[in-house]
């Protein structure tokens, strides 16, 4: 993880040396190791250094290859070097150094723009061609890596962190209504969009090619949906998997430090921590340490010290073990203003906390789970597939078993109600538009929640955002609704979110996390096995639990259940005041909430914390308005002040049309005066 800037002027001017500065000063944090700054004419790329492999240690960014008129600012990792490595040898091309930047580098100047699909790994990239004038940005398969990015007739500005746009201070400053509409109802689509107009994410799996004034977007990836494997047994889909998984594992332990290991005693992070051990014990990896560090809740429900402990001694590995004090009541406001961006989520905190341990003890890389539960927790549209393929049979016994798995009792009325809901899910596909669009109707599905203000949610055309239809138009054809099912996390706003949330956590403690159930050449594997090695007879991850038999606990292997950490929402949002909060809120004044409606809504959950999906509803409030507040609050009531208006803190709706107006009239003088 390093933090990467650049600047692209399209008028001729010289870059601007000092602004390029501000935007590294910005994401400093995410690289106190190094730093460099390369302008030429009209472009300009920083670099801040976080060295978390062998090879990076002797690196120096930006890369330049003068020869070539080439030049490169890369965060991430290669994961197929030695694949990438040998064919440059077999093209007569030598490398100077062995650090992963000289391979990006080097395999365009070999692909040209083909380059990205050939790299496996986590990654961002800005790369300046000085022969064709052009500058090329790129961003992994699943978006492990951020970049951020605004545009304009002037220039072009991107960074590894959105709040370093706004060190130009030509940058628009003005929410994106659409997006804020999205995260109040909990439902993030876009991969592209920000909380900021004109402010965008590179999309995962994209490249950017900006030239003359243009920007041109393709997608240089996607899953072949036409990709099945299929064995004899299921020995086979485990050994194949256990292959692929300790390849995901080793390639992320190249480490120039001690590797770390988030274990939290569930399925998939013990997977992780057991299968390194065993990597490290065989001497098939090389890394100075390997620990654990993991959450406890003494007294509560989530507690898993039992599966921890178990994972412990079978491996013999170090475990850190911590609690998760509450922090500052103001955390949350600071890190949205530090940020310029949507706070972090209260169940986040335990991996901080181990974060915060790790970076004291020396540790630059961490180890996750992360992504087990989307890859191969399965889909319910499965039963879709079996009514289209006419298995009535094993249908009927994979309703009784998931039924029994749920605790769901056909004679209990409230029961009943439970089904009506799972049935719509697994049976939406095969039910035409028309009958969909009366049963959406009477479940209230894309029914938008009580709080959130008509007006707003009209102007911003919300239900239509949230339909997904967007991903649905983006969707390859797989031959299973199961894997269509499963493949919309390639395409989620909500995953992309979640990385970014991760890789911003990690930054801020200087370490890098690494995610080996999103490792391309897995994910791959994992899409195209069958639905019942996802799972099977009421249980997830089938082929997991097959690849992982001797090698993790039982009791840890057999686990059917998941800790929950409602407890943690509900005590935040006390924590931090969001009663009294929510009886002011700006972005009620604004005219995108209804107070009294969010009021209710606290009430009744803080009251009920079994409310788990209201929890996430109100968190998601609470971060729209801390970082509106941050953002935008005293600029709207200072101008009504000057105006002699009543201010916003008096909560009385201003005209925001015409402070936008304003803010954009600003914004031009400003660009002007530059």
């Amino acid at each position: 993880m390093s933090g990467i800037v650049a600047i692209f002027c399209f008028d001729g001017r010289q870059v601007d040396r000092a602004a390029l500065e501000r935007m590294l000063n910005a994401v400093a944090h995410r690289g106190p190791d190094d730093r460099g700054l390369w302008c030429q004419g009209s472009v300009g790329l920083g670099y801040a250094a976080l060295h978390t492999t062998p090879e990076s240690l002797g690196e120096k960014q930006p890369l330049v290859l003068a020869d070539s008129k080439l030049a490169l600012v890369f965060d991430g990792r290669v994961d197929n070097r030695q694949e990438l490595i040998s064919h440059f040898r077999s093209e007569g091309i030598v490398l100077r150094s062995d650090s992963d930047a000289e391979i990006v580098l080097r395999a365009y100047e070999l692909w040209r723009e083909e380059a990205a699909r050939r790299i496996v790994g986590d990654f961002a990239f800005v790369l300046w061609d000085g022969r064709s004038r052009q500058l090329i940005c790129g961003r992994d398969v699943l978006g492990v890596k951020p970049l951020y990015f605004h545009f304009d007739e002037r220039r072009f500005i991107c960074a590894s962190e959105i709040g370093a746009l706004f060190e130009d201070p030509t940058t628009p400053r003005i929410p994106n209504e659409g997006m804020v509409g999205e995260y109040l109802v909990d439902r993030i689509v876009s991969q592209q969009d920000t909380l900021y107009k004109d402010v965008f994410r590179l999309q995962p799996a994209h490249c950017l090619t900006v030239r003359d004034r243009s920007l041109v977007k393709r997608r240089y990836y996607d899953a072949d949906p036409t990709y099945r494997v299929i064995y004899r047994d299921e020995q086979e889909y485990a050994q194949h998997f256990r292959h692929l998984f300790e390849q995901a594992v080793a390639c992320r332990m190249r480490s120039a430090t001690g590797v770390g290991c988030e274990l939290s005693g569930g399925l998939d992070s013990s997977s992780v921590v057991c299968v390194a051990q065993r990597l490290l014990q065989a001497k098939q990896v090389s890394c100075p340490l390997l620990e654990a560090f993991s959450g406890v809740f003494p007294g509560h429900p989530c507690d898993e010290s039992d599966y921890i402990r178990a994972v412990t001694e079978t491996t013999k590995i170090r475990a850190n073990l911590f609690g998760v004090p509450s922090p500052p009541p103001s955390r949350w406001a600071t890190e949205a203003a530090r940020y310029r961006d949507f706070p972090s989520y209260p169940n986040g905190l335990m991996n901080e906390t181990g974060l915060e341990l790790a970076r004291r003890k020396g540790f630059r890389v961490m180890l996750t789970g992360l992504g087990g539960d989307n890859w191969l927790s399965g889909s319910v549209r499965h039963y879709s597939d079996l009514l289209v393929q006419f298995k009535i049979a094993q249908l009927f016994r994979s309703l009784r078993d998931e039924l029994s798995s749920r605790g769901i009792n056909l004679s209990s009325p409230s029961d009943i109600r439970k089904l009506a809901p799972f049935l719509y899910q697994a049976f939406s596909p095969l039910i035409p538009e028309p009958v969909a669009r009366i049963l959406r109707a009477v479940r209230g599905k894309h029914r938008l929640p009580a709080f959130v203000d008509p007006n707003f949610a009209r102007r911003n055309s919300l239900l239509e955002r949230i339909r997904g239809t967007e991903i649905e138009s983006r969707m390859p054809k797989f031959p299973t609704y199961a894997q269509m099912h499963i493949y919309e996390d390639f395409l989620s706003g909500a995953y992309t979110h979640n990385l970014e949330q991760v890789d911003r956590m990690m930054a801020r403690w200087e370490v890098e996390g690494r995610h080996p159930f999103n490792d391309r050449r897995l994910v791959e594997f994992m899409l195209a096995i069958p639905e019942d090695e996802r799972y099977r007879n009421g249980k997830t991850k089938i082929v997991l639990r097959q690849a992982m038999k001797g090698i993790i606990p039982e009791t840890v292997r057999q686990r059917t259940d998941k800790a929950e950490f409602s407890f943690l929402f509900v005590r935040e949002l006390k924590a931090c005041g969001a009663e009294e909060l929510f009886s002011q809120l700006a972005i009620a004044a604004e005219g995108w909430v209804k107070q009294d409606a969010v009021q209710s809504l606290y009430r009744a959950t803080v009251n009920s914390p079994n409310e788990g999906h209201n929890l996430w509803l109100l968190w998601r409030i609470l971060g729209i308005e801390l970082w509106f507040r941050a953002e935008f609050k005293d600029e709207f009531t200072q101008e009504f002040e000057r105006s002699g208006s009543p201010s916003l803190a008096k909560g009385v709706e201003p005209t925001t049309e015409a402070l936008y107006a304003r803010r954009i009239i600003g914004g031009a003088w400003r660009m002007f005066a530059h």
